[in-house]
């Protein structure tokens, strides 16, 4: 009669070793279990974005809501402490689209918060504002020409009462050309392009990281 084949002791011996190995994954000092620690954003530190969605000064309204992905990693002594990628949101709080005859565009936009490893975080800084010049100058210019150009046409029909008759026209008629030729200059941010804020607070954020694993059960 052929003896039965040993695999009691083999099976027993892999359970041991399963134990052991379970022993050693949970232990505080060799698992890898995140633990919480907190890393500080010093102020003015720059955090570049880039924009989820276009931004013009014609085409939003101050109140609106934008979105941003963090362009690089965010380092502090050499340890990264926000990945690329890391979600930032913000709110246009102006904007004014160029006037046709008078008034530059502005734009300005400010950074409320980012998401980490699912927690919000406020953040203060200063408002990014793009803003660009007026016409105003321009079309004064292109009126007052045009005045100038109605006098001569006014002298040359009929003197006095005729000049004043040609400067009215004349005005009017420069005032027209400026509307005409001046382009409005709104401010636009395309999607995927990058902005920069700084930050005017620190922003303490928590992180997780993992403790070195020790060899407890050979000490």
């Amino acid at each position: 009669m052929q003896p039965a084949p040993k695999k009691s002791k083999s099976y027993g011996t892999l359970a041991i070793l399963g134990v052991i190995i379970g022993l050693v994954y949970w232990h505080p000092g060799l698992s890898g279990m995140a633990k919480p620690s907190n890393v500080t954003l010093a102020q003015n530190t720059a955090i570049t974005l880039r924009l989820d969605q276009s931004i013009s000064s014609k085409t939003n309204t101050s109140g609106q809501h934008f979105g941003g992905k963090l362009a690089q990693p965010l380092m502090v002594n050499g340890r990264e402490v926000l990945p690329a990628g890391t979600e930032f949101s913000g709110t246009v709080t102006e904007a004014t689209s160029a006037g046709k005859l008078a008034g530059g565009a502005t734009l300005r936009i400010a950074l409320n918060s980012f998401s980490f490893q699912g927690k919000e975080y406020k953040v203060q800084a200063p408002p990014l504002v793009r803003v660009t010049q007026g016409q105003g100058k321009r079309t004064a210019e292109v009126t007052g020409a045009g005045a100038v150009i109605g006098v001569l046409i006014g002298a040359a029909a009929g003197g006095g009462k005729g000049a004043a008759i040609g400067a009215a026209a004349g005005a009017g008629a420069g005032a027209i050309g400026a509307a005409a030729t001046n382009k409005t200059r709104d401010i636009v941010l395309p999607a995927e392009s990058l902005v920069t804020f700084h930050l005017g607070e620190p922003v303490t954020v928590q992180t997780n990281s993992r403790p070195a694993r020790r060899a407890w059960i050979f000490s």
